[in-house]
């Protein structure tokens, strides 16, 4: 059996072996070996999201004041570390792109019988440390053709899945080149595997990488997104990856300071697929297919009314509770079939994914499906895609349907088949999946940093992934807002070549938007106000990221301090960097780098944080700030302007904090500064988590009168 499964040569200096747990310590103790750790597995994470963002105008043609005005993305190479591309897709396409690749291009394309680059995916690799089949860089799964897609693909007329959103699919950056590294087999991608994917990347000449995939949200030191992101910043590689997906609770991933973090939020596309009820009532549903039961209407019966018969008389009370919680949520055998055939069936969220509901239903005769939200779903809508007539309602609508079963002598109802609909208020929501903050593993730097679309994106997809093919689909997740950021971020390196990845980064975050089309504060997915755990600085706005005025800039010196600052070791920085790392013997905060956000854990009293802002305008200016305080926290600045008479020059200033314990209200407070001058304006949210009072040796004094 082979003992070493890879070698990283090209920008990181290691290898991936397989051994005995004793040989990996012995291994960690011989000179000159930095770091040993054991190799694990972490999970992969359209036609109207590009009008959304700005690039279009309504009419499907390149808006005014567009980004594409200016380029597309030409002569620039994205990578795209996912689980492979289906190249064959009308999306990967290399029609109207120059026969030559770009000079920097380095790398090569594992090609075969089976599988063929062209000018438009000009690279791809394999790993498979792990198995894997089949072992070649072709998609099986859809998502990394769905990514790639979205990031650079190729314009496409007529795409629709199942009739839906009928259009010309197109990438953010649709003249840019794609290198495929699949690191993922199935939705797991092995260590080992990953941190290749990042070492041939760098080396082969990608100018940016998506990286919709997991991360360990162990320390940097031995996260291997994070390391491998390290060094792609270090050679002016823009790196760019997803949030996480999750339910409530979940926590952000990829939260190194260097990467562009992701979060997803809704378009201003709905699929509605309305219930209409026998005394003329109507509610709102949401779904995704292509069935209809016409125009008539069926018997209604609620799931949790006809629970199937226990086998056993003498064990029924024992089982009462059980197949009564079961049916609720209509759970495959827990309906009496003889009572749901021929019906519509209202059921309560199911306790098994919807899909084994809805084939469950379909093997007992019902004709069609009403999932219903309980108190927890409260009035969430996802366009789910159901194999019957089916659609999903809110806790409101699923409560008083179940009223209308319970007094109606007759109950009747009609599921209308999904429309497609646009220009829907309020938009963007935050997805209820996108996974929040705080960052768990350095709290002092606000993740995620921005949101993008990414719920109901229609792209490419993998011709093996369904049964019959699809070469279209729908898909949601942080997966799919990474690579729209991924493709800004590429139109904005193609437009400024000298600007570094954190200016490029900066310039996205201090021009992203909070409020929806509605004028007010985006909401998260229970239709509650959203915050900077949600969307981080906000939706992303190409247009005004293409002339921010202002970056906050960061080096490699930079990064190394701030790992000095969250109380990396020098072995640890050595282990992350591959050079020596000295740290001063008086440390800082990680809240000190030279972030576009401002984020302060555990504040106590008071405190002071300085940054430092780069002019990028042609024309001298003075800017003025505007600071909105969090509830609680004093926040003054010095200097109050700044005047910056070229491009590249530079200017300090400081954010001074004091806490006043008297009207601090709860654990997170949020405020945001503003830099602006006639142009621009170059916004930064803050967020404070000051210590109690008690924490700090003091007592609140309450007078009694």
């Amino acid at each position: 059996m082979e003992t070493i499964v890879h070698s990283y040569t090209r920008a990181i200096n290691g290898f991936a072996a397989k051994m005995l747990p004793s040989q990996a310590s012995m291994l960690q103790q011989m000179p000159g070996v930095v770091s040993v750790f054991e190799d694990y597995t972490v999970s992969l994470q359209t036609t109207r999201s590009i009008n959304f963002i700005g690039l279009e105008d309504a009419s499907g043609n390149t808006a005014a004041n567009s980004l594409w005005k200016k380029t597309m993305g030409e002569n620039m190479i994205i990578g795209v570390l996912d689980s492979g591309v289906w190249p064959e897709s009308a999306s990967f396409s290399d029609a109207g792109l120059p026969a030559s690749l770009p000079a920097k291009w380095h790398g090569s394309c594992a090609s075969s019988a089976s599988f063929t680059c062209n000018r438009k995916v000009i690279g791809a690799r394999y790993y498979g440390s792990s198995g894997g089949s089949p072992l070649n860089p072709r998609d099986v799964t859809g998502h990394g053709s769905h990514v790639s897609s979205i990031a650079a693909g190729a314009r496409v007329a007529g795409v629709d899945d199942l009739g839906l959103a009928r259009g010309t699919a197109k990438g953010v950056a649709p003249q840019a080149r794609i290198a495929v590294y699949k690191i993922c087999w199935a939705v797991k991608c092995a260590g080992a595997d990953v941190l290749k994917g990042w070492d041939d990347a760098i080396g082969d000449g990608v100018d940016v990488i998506n990286y919709s995939v997991g991360s360990s949200n162990s320390p940097y030191w031995s996260d291997v997104a994070s390391i491998g992101s390290f060094h792609a910043v270090q050679t002016g590689v823009v790196v760019v990856a997803a949030a996480a997906n999750g339910g409530i609770g979940c926590v952000v991933h990829n939260t190194a300071p260097w990467v562009t973090t992701v979060a997803a939020s809704t378009i201003d596309r709905r699929f509605p697929s309305n219930v209409v009820l026998g005394d003329g009532s109507v509610y709102q549903g949401s779904s995704i297919n292509n069935f209809s039961l016409g125009n008539s209407f069926y018997p209604l019966v609620n799931g949790r009314d006809i629970p199937a018969p226990t086998t056993s008389p003498e064990r029924q009370a024992f089982f009462l509770f059980l197949s009564l919680c079961s049916a609720m949520g209509c759970s495959p055998g827990a309906l009496d079939p003889a009572k749901a055939q021929g019906k519509i069936v209202l059921c309560g969220p199911p306790s098994v994914d919807f899909k084994d509901v809805a084939d469950g239903l379909k093997a007992i005769g019902a004709v069609g499906f009403i999932m219903g939200n309980d108190a927890n779903g409260k009035e969430r809508l996802l366009s789910l895609r159901f194999t019957m007539p089916a659609t999903q309602v809110g806790n409101t609508a699923a409560n008083s349907i179940s009223s209308y079963i319970k007094s109606s002598g007759n109950p009747t109802a009609k599921i209308i088949p999904p429309t497609t609909v646009i220009n829907q208020k309020p938009s963007p929501m935050m997805g209820i999946f996108s996974c929040k903050g705080p960052n768990p593993v350095v709290s002092d730097i606000l993740k995620p940093d921005v949101t993008a679309p990414g719920v109901d994106i229609l792209a490419a997809w993998s011709e093996a992934a369904d049964k019959p093919p699809l070469k279209y689909k729908f898909d949601s997740g942080t997966s799919m807002a990474s690579p729209h950021v991924a493709g800004l971020s590429t139109l904005l390196k193609s437009l400024n070549p000298d600007w570094s990845p954190a200016a490029i980064k900066s310039a996205i975050m201090t021009t992203a938007y909070t409020q929806d089309n509605t004028g007010t504060t985006i909401l998260d997915g229970d239709y509650d106000v959203a915050g900077p755990f949600n969307y981080g600085s906000g939706h992303i706005n190409p247009v005004a990221a293409a002339d921010p005025g202002l970056v906050y800039d960061v080096g490699k010196q930079d990064y190394v301090a701030f790992l000095c600052n969250i109380g990396f070791s020098a072995r640890q920085i050595q282990a992350m960097t591959g050079e020596p790392g000295n740290c001063p013997a008086t440390r800082g905060r990680g809240s000190d780098l030279n972030y576009p956000s401002v984020t302060l854990t555990n504040l106590a009293r008071e405190a002071a944080v300085t940054r430092t802002l780069t002019s990028v305008s042609d024309s001298p200016s003075t800017y003025s700030i505007g600071i909105t305080p969090p509830s609680g926290i004093s926040v003054t600045a010095n200097p109050t302007s700044l005047m910056f008479s070229k491009k590249g020059e530079q200017k300090t200033f400081t954010l001074n904090f004091v806490v006043n314990y008297d009207f601090l209200p709860q654990q997170y407070v949020y405020g945001e500064y503003v830099w602006y001058d006639n142009t621009h304006t170059v916004r930064s949210p803050i967020v404070v988590n000051a210590v109690s009072r008690l924490a700090i040796g003091e007592e609140k004094l309450v007078s009694e009168i």
